[in-house]
């Protein structure tokens, strides 16, 4: 019985380490996102030289599950690079805009701080609302502006599920959020999504749906210019992005290709009958769980 009793006792506590050390494996937090760096077309590098507007679109979808703290993001970035920087050498200007659900609204706003070129150690979240929740299995077309000579935003803007809004972000500066050592500027643009442990409350499905992405500049008689297109159907799988240090080279990279944003994505192309555009959508995992 004493045998027993101390088998058991094992047993228990052999499990009860097993459970610890599995909790305190899992993430805390994870960011799912692809990035594609726009062709270096004339109008683009003359945008380097002199930027202006800047704008990023695409098409995102969430399914029934999704939970109410899961991030749906697009953003558009312009690097500085190390040669002839405007600002600041290796600058990253970030115009980030998330959404959650709710109808929640995340902007990532620069500080005093960030404008005099010190890379921001967390985000300065500037939260707004859309004063109604999203539909799931429903396309949201977003579009983020932003005036990169000012490092402002300008707007955000969702249609979709009979919703129709634009928010005036043009108070708002670009967050600079690392230092990039490209060897010269580019722009990038990046769908995803991303959640925190501190803010779930349920596991559920957290994957947001991307399509038919869309990247340009912003002419003078507000007519958009695209630069760069893509609805996911020419590429299967994503690799990681070809960094070296201490300079990277842009090189290195495929213009107009998406890459994982950084290892941990689980960021993926996949065929789906629900797809917008072709067969095939991008999928951000947000998901907690290691694999």
């Amino acid at each position: 019985m004493r045998k027993k009793r101390r088998l058991i006792a094992l047993v228990a506590l052999f499990l009860t380490v097993s459970m610890g050390i599995a909790l305190s494996m899992k993430r805390q937090s994870r960011l799912s996102a692809a990035v594609a760096f726009l062709p270096e077309s004339p109008e683009l590098l003359l945008f380097l030289k002199k930027p202006g507007l800047a704008y990023a679109q695409g098409y995102v979808r969430f399914p029934a599950g999704m939970p109410d703290d899961v991030i749906l993001f697009l953003d558009i970035e312009m690097l500085e690079g190390l040669k002839s920087p405007l600002w600041v050498k290796g600058g990253d200007w970030m115009s980030y805009v998330g959404l959650q659900r709710t109808g929640a609204v995340w902007v990532t706003a620069g500080t005093d701080s960030t404008m005099k070129g010190t890379p921001s150690a967390d985000r300065n979240w500037d939260i707004r609302s859309l004063d109604q929740k999203l539909q799931p299995d429903t396309w949201y077309r977003v579009r983020v502006s932003a005036d990169f000579s000012a490092r402002h935003f300008v707007s955000f803007e969702i249609e979709g599920g009979g919703l129709s809004k634009t928010i005036d972000l043009s108070k708002v500066t670009l967050d600079y959020p690392n230092y990039m050592p490209f060897d010269r500027g580019g722009v990038i643009v990046i769908p995803g999504a991303m959640r925190g442990r501190g803010m779930m409350k349920e596991d559920g499905e957290p994957i947001a749906y991307f399509d038919d992405i869309e990247a340009g500049i912003v002419l003078a008689d507000g007519t958009l210019k695209p630069l760069f297109t893509d609805g996911f159907e020419t590429q299967d799988t994503l690799q990681s992005q070809p960094i070296t240090l201490p300079a990277i080279k842009l090189d290195n990279y495929k213009f107009g290709y998406w890459y994982k944003e950084r290892d941990e994505a689980l960021f993926s192309v996949e065929e789906q009958s629900f797809a917008r555009s072709g067969k095939k959508v991008g999928a951000a995992n947000a998901t907690l769980e290691e694999f």
